[in-house]
Parts: C-alpha cells; structure tokens; sequence
C-alpha cells in the first residue's frame, strides 16, 4: 500500500553530505521509501495534488510542520524496564549485570519478556525512537512485542554457553534467529534478526565461532557486549591470556562477519581498536548506562581509530530513560568535561590562586577545541539517525532516501520546546523536543493519531492491556 506524505520542510541528507531542510514529498511503498521528490516553495500544493493525482492516491501534507527520521536506538534491552529503580547502591558498586540482573533473569519466562517488552516498546516510541536494536533472551518474545507495538526493530537472541541465564536457550536463541530471517512478514514490519552472542566471558569460542559461520552464510551482523566490565577483562586475560578484543582477534571471526555492532568497549585500548576494520565495525556508546553501571567510555578514541560509532540508550534500569536525545546532550558536553578533572582545576580548588583559575580556563579552551566536532548537531544527530542505520547489511535506516525504512517523525515546530527556533535541527540534537512530536510513521505504518500522538498511545486499549499485564507480572517476579 503506498502513502504520499509532504511538507514545507523535511529533513534530508546527512552529517557528511549536510542536512538540508526544504519542501519535499515522501511516496511511502509498504515499509520502504519509494522516493523523495522535492518540490517548490511557491508550487507546493499544485505540485502535491498533481503528484498524487498521477498515483491515484490523495497526498498527506503537514504543511510546515518538520518531517525528519525517527531516531535508531543500537542498543537496548526492552524488557529490563522492570528492573527501573531496583538496583540497591552496593550493586551499583559491584557487577549489576552479574550481582542483580543473572539472578532475576534466569527466573523469566517467556510471557514475562513478551508483557515487559511491550512496555519498554511503548517508552520507545514515545521517544521519537523508531528502530531498537534489541538483545536479549527469548527472542520470539520480542518479536511478538514490536509486532504488538508497531516497533520495528534488530531482534539478536543472547546467546551464552559458559556462564549466565540464557545457558539453556542457545540451540533454542540460534532457532529463533534463524526463524526471524526466514519470515518475510518480519522483514515487511520492519523486524530483522542479528546474532548475539552476549559477552567474551559468557560464551565461549565455540559459540562465537558457529555465530560467526551463521552470520557470514546469512549475512547478518553480530550484535555484543564487548569489554564492558572489570570483571570480563580478567576473565579474558587470567584464563586466556589474551584481553576481550585481541581472543576474539585470535579466533579468526573478525573478518569474517559481514557486519559486527559492538556495545561498550570500555576496556578497548586504541591499538586493539587498529585491530578492527573500520568497514565492518559500529561501535556504541550508551553514556548515562555506563555512568551507573561502570564509567562512560572515550568516544573520541573510537573516532581516533578510525572507526564508526552510535549513540544507544541501553537498558532503563542502568539508565532511567530511554531518551536518546539525553544521550546527545550528554556527548556534547565533552567538550568541557575533562577540565573538572584537570591538574589546573584540583590545585585552583585547593589553594584558590588566581594563576590556576587563569590555566584551568586555557584547559577548558584546549578541550573545548580538541572535542568542537562532538557537538556539531548534524554529526550529533546522524549519531542516532544514519550511522547506527547502516549497521544492518538487509537494510537502511534514519534517513529519508529512496529504500529506507519508512520511520518518520512529524514535528510541530510551534510547540514551545522548539521556540524560536526554525527549522528546529539544532533543538533536536541539543533539546529536549519529543513532547512536539505531532506524527509517527513506522515501516509506513502511521503509529497512533497524527495530532494526538502521546495520548492516543497511553489512552489506546492495546496499551492499558499491556500495562495491566506487565505490572502483574513484575509483581508475581519480584
């Protein structure tokens, strides 16, 4: 079914070839982008009418309302919704994924994935977030969720075989994936499979090697946690005597896999990042997630490296939010961090001398200039748009360009969280704007009302049917 949308002002190109905002017209074909078509300013509405009139279709226009992409979250647990403000503060010291999420998760049945998923789905597209890529147990579970939601979504089962809840699923995971790749309806709702292996020290070299052929057969990509904790560093060094990135190195798969998103990397150092190829590797960076359950990695070393990296949210209960716009703020403000750190700014703290006040300020200017370009909104905006869009070899997301994935957000740029600004791209990347989202289109498909976003999804039977059952069933778990 085609749909022909339009606008005085849609959002297309990208950061490297520069977002530009004029009139334009989607043609919508089942899940996909057809064409963007771009029209005159003076002939918009007779250019319009004659455009659909020559498809046989009667034309949507949203008149100056702002029409961009949805954002991509790389990165997310949707069911862990559940756990949101449960972690006590001597986890938050310790291991969470190990010392409070294993012992919960290994509890989960399916049905609780499914009702939990739904919710963290629902917090998702509220959010502007049209795709997730989403790695956890029992992945027909999530599935069935973004089915019920209208997400699309990356589905990666977990796949673990040394150590962790998923231990008794990987023949079943592995299925599971498999199934998501044979299923054409999927595709068409925009649903797409990754491998998943979870971590160097929950699956072993086996694993990551069948996951490996798996992926190459089916060109697929690998989605995982890579050297995220203290913990999976020592695991690697003392028992293999090689850290996280260099054993996986030494098992010949890097080069391998069509397509590796890698989550983390905390304990990366730059020359095992030359080891990547920077044609084959996302890397993620989820900063409110690592502040809570570690500490935020150094994006600017991945860049160093050569390589490509997105922006994720991870899971809500390392986090609180699934706000990808929060994360933007955060890697923006980069650009001064380090100066609080300083040498400058500890001796000025301590004796309050004039000369380190007059230092730490010149730091602040050093950092500031070395880290300009994190907070240049295009780039910070295709960190959630096209760059984590490219990461699935079977498709195309977060940008509005012929064979996309129709995810597009309608934005009322009267709203007072874009005022004064037009056409709003820098309120997107540095603003909090998502209470101005006036339309949602996922896989061509228009998600609640346009007009009455928010309160068409939380007044909908569907989603008080999934509040009901989610909230009962955390009850039962916990």
């Amino acid at each position: 079914m085609t749909k022909l949308i339009a606008s005085r002002q849609v959002a297309c190109g990208s950061g490297e070839s520069g977002h530009h905002v004029a009139p334009a017209a989607i043609l919508i074909d089942g899940s996909r982008i057809r064409e963007v078509r771009p029209l005159s300013a003076a002939g918009f509405e007779d250019e319009l009418a004659a455009w659909g009139a020559e498809l046989g279709t009667t034309a949507s226009s949203f008149g100056d309302r702002l029409i961009t992409p949805a954002f991509v979250n790389p990165h997310t647990h949707l069911s862990l919704g559940f756990l949101r403000g449960f972690a006590e503060r001597e986890v938050l010291e310790g291991n969470m994924v190990r010392q409070l999420y294993f012992e919960i998760e290994s509890r989960l049945e399916p049905e609780d994935v499914l009702a939990f998923s739904r919710m963290g789905a629902y917090e998702s597209l509220l959010q502007g977030v049209g795709l997730v890529w989403d790695h956890y147990y029992h992945g027909a579970a999530i599935v069935e969720a973004l089915c019920d939601t209208g997400l699309s979504g990356v589905v990666a089962p977990t796949l673990q075989d040394i150590s962790g809840p998923g231990m008794a699923q990987s023949r079943q995971q592995i299925a599971a994936t498999l199934e998501i790749v044979g299923s054409a309806d999927l595709g068409e709702r925009g649903i797409f499979a990754a491998l998943g292996p979870h971590a160097t020290d929950t699956a072993s070299g086996e694993l990551w090697r069948e996951a490996a052929e798996i992926a190459e057969s089916h060109t697929l990509p690998i989605h995982a946690h890579l050297a995220q904790s203290i913990e999976e560093y020592r695991f690697s060094v003392q028992r293999r005597g090689a850290t996280p990135l260099r054993w996986l190195a030494s098992l010949g798969v890097l080069e391998r896999v069509p397509r590796w998103v890698f989550a983390h990397c905390l304990f990366a150092s730059r020359p095992e990042l030359a080891l990547l190829d920077p044609d084959r590797v996302l890397l993620i960076f989820c900063p409110h997630s690592q502040l809570v359950f570690a500490f935020p990695a150094d994006p600017a070393s991945f860049s160093a490296a050569g390589l490509s990296w997105a922006v994720a949210t991870d899971c809500s209960p390392s986090n609180d939010s699934m706000n990808l716009q929060k994360e933007l703020r955060y890697v923006a403000g980069q650009r001064s961090m380090g100066t609080t750190w300083s040498s400058d700014y500890r001796r000025f703290l301590a004796e309050g001398a004039q000369r380190d006040a007059e230092s730490t300020w010149s730091t602040r200017g050093e950092h500031f200039g070395r880290a300009a370009d994190l907070a240049e909104p295009e780039r910070l905006l295709d960190r959630v748009w096209r760059i984590p869009g490219e990461g699935h070899p079977a498709f195309r997301a977060g940008v509005l360009e012929e064979r996309a994935l129709a995810n597009l957000l309608v934005w009322d740029l009267e709203h007072p969280a874009f005022w004064p600004e037009r056409p709003g791209l820098n309120a997107l990347a540095m603003g909090d704007t998502t209470q101005a989202i006036h339309a949602m289109y996922v896989a061509g498909r228009l998600i609640g009302e346009a007009g009455d976003f928010h309160r068409s999804l939380l007044e909908s039977d569907d989603y008080r049917r999934s509040l009901e059952q989610a909230t009962k069933r955390r009850r039962a778990l916990l």
